[in-house]
This record gives structure tokens, C-alpha cells and sequence, in this order.
């Protein structure tokens, strides 16, 4: 077994890793790895019903989209994420799941933390959530990787994550929400993330016999980089891959209401209609006409309507405003 802590806090290129790591090793691998803030995705999700797009753009978190299934994750520098890649040998994925978590809470134990297995896939502390773990399978192989959360911001977490499911009809598979904690608080004494890292690769290598550190090399490093830019880190993968859905929006403004609805699918709009007793001087379907191919992005579409004066299709609302209630996470609003 190859044990290795990532050098980098890339999601982009750490979730790049895991298929990497996959297709070019045929040991086993544990790696240990920290993103700077970000959201993680499963494989079958619609990223835009998951996430608040304006919490997460305002304050520079990425978004990515990992190969498992299961639902969105956020990850910060207070958050160590962790992977085993094992060869498939017909075990029961629930025993494969304990045996690689196991040195993680052993180390949790000695520590003096009562840290337990809870439901399917869920490490728990006092009946709260610190870990979360997915799954991927390929034909001789399974990745199974979780989160630890250490001293993570969980306030961002709840305003990363709350995208109102009201808004998008789809079917993706949604996020469940937890009760969740941070394990510092529950620690005797003390230590910083790093130590913990550390700690948990040294039980790992004494539990699992012929395991070594492994640095990563230069061709590894390029090879990654190179996979996470093409793919993890491209609009196509990330937001491109959302399932086919609807959204819905009603916004109240000054001068009456206005209905708003799109179907997306591939990530590009592929139809808009807006209701409401509104006036203009310009045909409103004119206005949609500019919109519909255009890909689901807040910052393509106001680009599209830079030079549009929005009031000559509807009197008493800005192009802001309109661009706004196209995206907000908020089921109804009022300006």
C-alpha cells in the first residue's frame, strides 16, 4: 500500500488525484488531503439545486464534481479529507468501509474521542455527523474516501449548502442534511489538523503490512494538474454533467409580479418563459430570445444582457434584478 498526504489544497487537482491514482497504480493507495473552501459534488447531482450560487461565488469557493455518488460536501482548510483505493475482491462493501475507517478511529479512540459508526456510511460524535463517506467502483477496483471535519467553518457549510430544493424539479440524487460537529472540541488536549494527518498515516502504515510512504513525483504532479484542467475543473464536468432539471421563480417587485421559469439540460437553457402584468415598450419574447442557448451561468447570461435596457421589455425592473431572480436561491423576494 502507497500512503501519501497530497501536496496539494486543490480540489480540482485532489479529486483529479483519485482517478489518476486509479487508472495508473496497481497498489493499493491511502492519501490523506486539505482543500482550500469548496464544494463537492456527487456524481449524479444537479450542482445548481445543491449549492447557494451566490454565497459560493461572493466568497470564492469552488465547486467540483467528484466520480462517486452521493451528495455535496464542503470542504475548507479545517476540513481532512481522506481515500483508500483497494482491488475489488467481492467483499461486502459495508465490511471494505469498516476496515478502511477503522484506523481512523482508532486514532480518534487513543485520542480520547468516543467516536463510533453510525447508519450506512457515517461516522458519528454524540449523535452528530463529523464524517461522511462515497464510493466509486471501477471493474477491478473500489475508491472509497470520506471527510473529516476537524475545526471546519460549519456556518459556511450551512450557507454553502442551502439552495432551496423547492426551486428545481429534477432527478438527481439530493443531499441529506445532518446534524454535524467538529472533532477539536471534543479533543482532551489540543492539536492541530497536521498532527492529526500525521497520526493517522502512522496508524495506517503499522496496520497494514508491506504500506509505505510515497511522494509524489514530478510526471505524477504534471499528469495531475494536467487531468484536473481539462476535466474537474471544466464548466462541462462540473456544472455541464447537472441532470436535466426545471426551476421555478416568482419574484414581487414594486410594480406587480413576475413568474419566471427555465428548463436546463446539459447545462445550457433550453427554454425560458416569464409571466406577469407587466408593460414595455419592446416584445418581451425578443428579450428571451437572447437567453435561451445560453449556458446556465449567472455571469454568461449577464454578458448576453449587457447592453440590454431591461425596463423596455419590463417597466420597473433593472437588469440586475431581472438577472438575479434567474438564479437566487430565495423562493420569493421582494424589491
Amino acid at each position: 500500500m502507497k500512503c501519501m498526504i497530497s501536496p496539494f489544497d486543490s480540489c480540482y487537482r485532489n479529486i483529479g488525484s483519485e482517478e489518476y491514482f486509479l487508472s495508473h497504480f496497481d497498489d493499493d493507495i491511502f492519501y490523506l488531503y486539505i482543500n482550500s473552501p469548496c464544494i463537492v459534488v456527487g456524481k449524479h447531482q444537479n450542482t445548481y439545486s445543491e449549492i447557494n450560487q451566490d454565497y459560493v461565488r461572493e466568497n470564492g469557493i469552488d465547486v467540483v464534481r467528484r466520480m462517486s455518488g452521493g451528495g455535496a460536501v464542503y470542504h475548507d482548510h479545517g476540513n481532512l479529507n481522506y481515500g483508500f483505493i483497494t482491488k475489488n475482491k467481492g467483499k461486502d462493501i459495508n465490511d471494505v468501509f469498516q476496515e478502511f475507517t477503522r484506523p481512523i478511529l482508532k486514532v480518534l479512540n487513543q485520542l480520547g474521542v468516543e467516536a463510533c459508526f453510525s447508519g450506512r456510511n457515517d461516522l458519528t460524535l454524540d449523535g452528530k455527523k463529523f464524517s461522511g463517506n462515497a464510493q466509486y467502483h471501477t471493474k477491478d477496483k473500489v475508491l472509497i474516501h470520506g471527510t473529516l471535519l476537524f475545526s471546519s467553518d460549519l456556518e459556511k457549510v450551512s450557507k454553502s449548502l442551502n439552495a432551496d430544493p423547492r426551486k428545481f424539479q429534477d432527478k438527481s440524487v439530493k443531499s441529506v442534511k445532518s446534524r454535524v460537529t467538529n472533532i477539536l472540541p471534543y479533543l482532551p488536549s489540543p492539536i492541530t489538523i497536521e498532527e492529526f494527518s500525521a497520526t493517522i498515516i502512522q496508524e495506517v502504515l503499522s496496520l497494514f503490512p508491506g504500506a509505505s510512504l510515497y511522494e509524489l513525483t514530478e510526471q505524477d504532479k504534471e499528469a495531475i494538474g494536467s487531468l484536473a484542467d481539462t476535466k474537474y475543473a471544466a464548466w462541462e464536468w462540473v456544472y455541464g454533467s447537472s441532470p436535466k432539471f426545471t426551476y421555478q421563480h416568482t419574484l414581487k417587485y414594486d410594480l406587480g409580479l413576475l413568474d419566471i421559469g427555465l428548463n436546463v439540460e446539459s447545462g445550457i437553457i433550453k427554454e425560458i418563459s416569464i409571466y406577469g402584468d407587466f408593460f414595455g415598450t419592446k416584445d418581451a419574447d425578443d428579450l428571451l430570445m437572447l437567453i435561451r442557448g445560453l449556458p446556465y451561468d449567472k455571469e454568461v447570461v449577464r454578458q448576453a444582457l449587457a447592453k440590454v435596457h431591461l425596463e423596455d421589455y419590463i417597466f420597473g425592473l433593472s437588469g440586475e434584478m431581472f438577472i438575479d431572480c434567474l438564479f437566487t436561491n430565495t423562493l420569493e423576494e421582494t424589491l
